[in-house]
């Protein structure tokens, strides 16, 4: 079994307004009716509130595509992620890094620049081909596996996220955003 889980990075909020947009992006899903506050022990859980179909792609064998009146939900929460978090998708292969000046694949793992940025949140990463250095969260991955962040949108045990709806959380965001999906 496990828990199949979906995440919406933000992919250009920093340290420093990362909670605030967090925050903010969480009162839309609310607003908007995609999530819903329930207490839970002493705190709140965000569960799927009564416009959550609009925000998936139901398949046309799943049971909820077929029942117009159904209050049954996707069984998982959504986490609003705030701090520091290497997101990736499932289980691959080591990623190469890719230069954001030149495209050039950097097939070493930069070990280094991954321990930087993961004890201070600041790391530079230099590219063999072109001698451009950039910090390590503007270089992207083979297979978009991977994203240095400090914002990220967990729902998990979902049905996969509709692609208006992944776009139109990056509009709130007013970021770049990447969508990973994983079993864990």
């Amino acid at each position: 079994m496990g828990t199949y889980r979906q995440t919406v990075v933000d992919l250009d909020a920093c340290a420093q307004e990362a909670a605030a947009q967090g925050g903010r992006v969480s009162r839309w899903l609310e607003a908007e009716g995609f999530i819903r506050p329930v207490p839970w022990r002493g705190g709140v859980v965000h569960l799927a509130g009564p416009r959550w179909r609009d925000a998936v792609d139901l398949a046309p064998w799943d049971r909820r595509a077929r029942i117009e009146e159904s209050e049954e939900e996707p069984c998982g929460e959504v986490e609003v992620v705030v701090e520091r978090t290497i997101f990736f998708s499932g289980l691959c292969p080591e990623p190469a890094a890719i230069c954001p000046n030149c495209r050039s694949a950097e097939p070493a793992w930069p070990g280094e620049a991954v321990d930087a940025w993961t004890a201070t949140g600041a790391a530079d990463l230099g590219c063999a081909a072109c001698a451009h250095r950039a910090p390590l969260a503007q270089w992207g991955w083979t297979d978009d596996s991977l994203a240095f962040a400090h914002l990220g949108f967990e729902f998990d045990d979902w049905p996969p996220l509709h692609p208006d709806f992944t776009a139109a959380l990056g509009r709130t965001l007013g970021h770049r955003t990447r969508v990973f999906e994983r079993k864990i």
